[in-house]
Formats: structure tokens, C-alpha cells, sequence
């Protein structure tokens, strides 16, 4: 689909990442633009949780742009910063959510920060919040050691999505489930993206995802970007590199 009516939500340029003489990202580019779901596969190692922390400002880049919104975020001030990052709902692998908060006060923290509510205000915006996800009154006091894995990870969706971000960034969301559950999760993604007539970046190396989430599909390998595409090109390719990582992933279908 032609995107050059659309805004680009994040534009990268030339970015390279190195942890001491190791280089991890080397000249990195690509858009995300209005309304478009991106992941970004790759074998473990490969550098893709690294890219996201560069976007997010974890990470500086030791060379390259990152503009978010149209706004250079490389070398920009801290306040301004945490003025952008509002822009972003963001899930980290694993969910990270806080053990010493309750599930109502992890799904609010982020609105919280901004404007202050009361246990009564923020349990039902909580509610709210996570009943378009599956979830009822019944957890908002639990901790997450007190639920499973899978709610936990609706949980971070949750948070993420709270603010009504116009940019989600996805961090593994699926590791570690079951399939049913990771569908249900995927599902989940795509409803919050359109909900929110959203764009999204999925970090994943699964593949069943991949194809039910995705508009288009970036292969890092070797520290660069070696296969851009949709989803249902990967099979027909001829890129060495993205058959490659299918066949070790799926071995199935090339059988």
C-alpha cells in the first residue's frame, strides 16, 4: 500500500549501537507510519530489544537519527523527552510490571504520574480499562505474583494502552505462552491498535504473530536490516536470510 499520504510516526536514519567496540545495530533505517503494525524479527542476540531502547531513549545510538512525531529524540532534553514518551505505550518482556503494586495501580501508573486520582477514581479508570481486555473487578486488588502469566502480560497491555498512546511499542509479548494464549494476546494487540487508531512496533520471534498482527515485517541479521516485507511474502521470498529463519523456526514447512 502506498504510505506517502500517511505521517511517519517514527522515522530511523542510518542508526548504529555498539556496547563498548562491539557493534550490535549498524546503519539501521526504516519508517513506521499512521496506522501501520511493524515487526521486527530476528534470532536471539540479534539486537532487537536494543533498537527498541534506542527508540525509547534508553539507549543512546552511537550514531544515526531517531525521530519520533517528526521530532529529533537523539542528544533532546530530558523534559522534552518525557514529554514525547507520552506519546508511547510501551510492554517490556516479561510484562515488568511492579510487584509492590496492586493490578489497578499498575494499569493507572502511568496516568498517575500526570494527573492524581483517588483510590476510588483510579480503580474504576482501572476497570475500565481492562474490562476491554478480558478482565474484571475480581483481580484489580492482586498483586501479579498473584495471577498468571497470561493476565499478566493483559495487564502490561493494559498499562501501555491507558493513556491512549498514538505509538505502542510491543517488547516479546507473547514469550513464554502457551499458544491459545498467545493468540488471545495478539488478538488483544490488534484490538487496542485499531481501537486506537494506533501505530505499532512488535518485537517477537514468533512467527504465528507475525502473521496475525503485522502489516509489514523487518529482519534484522548480521547488525542490519537484511529483509523487509509483509507477512504473507516471507514463505516466497527468495532472501536467503528470512528462509533461513523461517525453516529454523518452522521446519515443518519446508518438508
Amino acid at each position: 500500500m502506498d504510505q506517502s499520504y500517511k505521517k511517519k510516526k517514527i522515522e530511523i536514519r542510518n542508526l548504529t549501537k555498539k556496547f563498548n567496540e562491539k557493534i550490535i545495530l549498524k546503519n539501521i533505517n526504516f519508517d513506521l507510519y499512521e496506522g501501520e503494525s511493524l515487526a521486527i524479527i530476528g534470532a536471539s542476540g540479534s539486537g532487537k530489544s536494543v533498537l527498541l531502547k534506542n527508540i525509547i531513549g534508553l539507549l543512546k545510538p552511537e550514531a544515526g537519527s531517531i525521530k519520533i512525531n517528526n521530532v529529533e529524540t537523539v542528544n533532546l532534553s530530558r523534559s522534552k523527552r518525557e514529554n514525547l514518551l507520552l506519546e508511547l505505550g510501551i510492554t517490556f518482556q516479561h510484562g515488568a510490571l511492579f510487584d509492590s503494586l496492586t493490578i489497578w495501580e499498575n494499569v493507572i501508573f502511568k496516568i498517575q504520574r500526570i494527573n492524581k486520582l483517588s483510590k476510588i477514581d483510579g480503580q474504576k479508570l482501572a476497570l475500565d480499562i481492562i474490562k476491554n481486555l478480558g478482565l474484571g473487578s475480581d483481580i484489580l486488588n492482586l498483586y501479579p505474583s498473584e495471577i498468571s502469566g497470561g493476565m499478566q502480560k493483559r495487564i502490561a497491555i493494559a498499562r501501555a494502552i491507558s493513556s491512549d498512546p498514538s505509538i505502542l511499542l510491543f517488547d516479546e509479548p507473547t514469550s513464554g505462552l502457551d499458544p491459545v494464549t498467545g493468540s488471545v494476546i495478539d488478538e488483544l494487540i490488534v484490538k487496542s491498535v485499531k481501537r486506537l487508531c494506533a501505530s505499532a512496533i512488535t518485537i517477537t520471534h514468533d512467527m504465528a504473530s507475525v502473521s496475525r498482527i503485522a502489516d509489514k515485517v523487518i529482519l534484522i541479521d548480521d547488525q542490519t536490516i537484511s529483509w523487509t516485507g509483509k507477512p504473507n511474502e516471507m514463505l516466497k521470498s527468495n532472501n536467503a536470510k528470512i528462509q533461513q529463519f523461517i525453516k529454523a523456526l518452522n521446519p515443518k514447512l519446508f518438508k
